[in-house]
């Protein structure tokens, strides 16, 4: 049987289709997809007013008003780093400059740090708008890496969030690469908008974390 890796968890790749489907096709105007992911937002490569509106589609938030401010005071340092010809391409191929690029880019949260917005709902504004490069992150996901047996980047208490962050994305180019046939296999379900692979690895991480106990 062909096991799907995300981080530590593991999960049948049957299983992991059977939850795709649930999540992707058997759930209509309950699921995220496709409202997340078909939402229009802007044309162009950049973040605009309309794309921070997203997150509230895959993240429900206490404090929708402060965290669209927040972006707000974030659009112009993401929208300068995104312009780094780097960050272009998909990230199971993605070099080690790019890599830095997308550190750098997941940067802003401490060169302007703002309420109630971190990784998890920065993410979910940047996914949209190269989605085959740059990955989604929440607490499912960092369980996955960060917090179940066999994690493959525990916790370190003098690491910086740079330093996390690079660690992080090695470890999920490196799953998203050697199980790329799978990956395309699950993103190849969705029956409109379409999803990447990226995507489809975060679906499945996900379920994963969600699943812990």
């Amino acid at each position: 049987m062909t096991t799907l890796k995300v981080g530590g968890a593991t999960v049948g790749l049957d299983d992991a289709k059977v939850w795709a489907r649930t999540y992707l096709v058997e759930r209509p105007q309950t699921s995220a997809y496709p409202a997340y992911d078909g939402y229009p937002g802007s044309p162009g490569d950049s973040v605009e007013p309309q794309d921070l509106l997203a997150v509230s589609l895959l993240n429900v938030s206490n404090n929708p008003i402060p965290v669209y401010y927040g972006l707000e005071r974030l659009m112009a340092s993401m929208n300068e780093r995104l312009m780094d010809p780097s960050i272009a391409g998909d990230l199971a191929t993605a070099d080690e400059k790019t890599l830095e690029a997308i550190v750098r880019l997941f940067g802003v949260l401490e060169s302007t740090p703002v309420k109630y917005v971190r990784l998890t709902t920065l993410s979910k504004v940047l996914h949209r708008k190269r989605p085959d490069l740059l990955p989604l992150f929440d607490d499912n996901i960092r369980f996955c890496y960060s917090e179940c047996e066999g994690a493959p980047v525990p916790y370190e208490d003098d690491r910086s969030h740079a330093d996390y962050r690079r660690a992080w994305l090695i470890a999920l180019q490196r799953d998203l690469a050697t199980q790329l046939p799978y990956w395309e296999e699950i993103a190849a379900m969705a029956p409109g908008p379409k999803i990447t692979p990226l995507r489809a690895l975060d679906i499945i991480g996900w379920e994963l974390g969600n699943r812990r106990n």
